[in-house]
């Protein structure tokens, strides 16, 4: 066996367990949803950011008693926040602004989490809102910063979902040793 056929058989094992963490049969009737940010590309969306925020726009529909944390920073050469942008996005799908709470000072997925956490009442449900390649190291590092969580996720296509699998490997391992 050549080394890319273990590589393959790596990132497949990977893409499976990522897969299982991402069904959450329980993540309906939440409290609140917290939609992670995943970047902008000069102060706009990115074609990630708008997967999230369809599904999100979703479960929000299905789930009215629900209240969104749109939650992300000011990023690299931007000059709005993730959560600005997401927000206005939100409302463009029909989400009343009573229900979007905006979390504009996380600047990684482990911030993303402390900072929403400050936002969210105690003994609530909460889902997050993430790309399917995200959802592993996002309940990890909500788990790190004491509270569980539920997921609902967004598919991601083919060659970009390898690339974050091998990347997701790499962070999952650095944050578990984040404290």
């Amino acid at each position: 066996m050549n080394s890319m056929n273990i590589i393959l058989y790596i990132l497949i094992g990977y893409a499976l367990v990522i897969m299982i963490m991402s069904y959450d049969f329980s993540s309906g009737d939440a409290d609140y949803l917290i939609v992670l940010g995943p970047g902008l590309k000069d102060n706009r969306e990115t074609f990630t950011m708008v997967n999230r925020i369809d599904r999100a726009a979703l479960y929000l529909k299905k789930n009215r008693e629900c209240v969104a944390i749109v939650s992300g920073g000011i990023t690299d050469n931007n000059t709005v926040s993730e959560a600005y942008v997401m927000r206005n996005l939100l409302i463009e799908r029909g989400i009343y602004t009573d229900r979007i709470i905006m979390e504009d000072k996380a600047q990684d997925t482990f911030e993303n989490m402390k900072y929403s956490k400050e936002l969210i009442e105690t003994d609530k449900k909460i889902v997050i809102c993430t790309s399917d390649y995200h959802i592993l190291r996002s309940k990890i590092l909500a788990l790190k910063n004491g509270y569980r969580v539920h997921s609902i996720f967004c598919r991601t296509r083919g060659p970009e979902l390898i690339i974050h699998l091998l990347l997701e490997e790499v962070l999952i391992i650095r944050d578990l040793f984040r404290k």
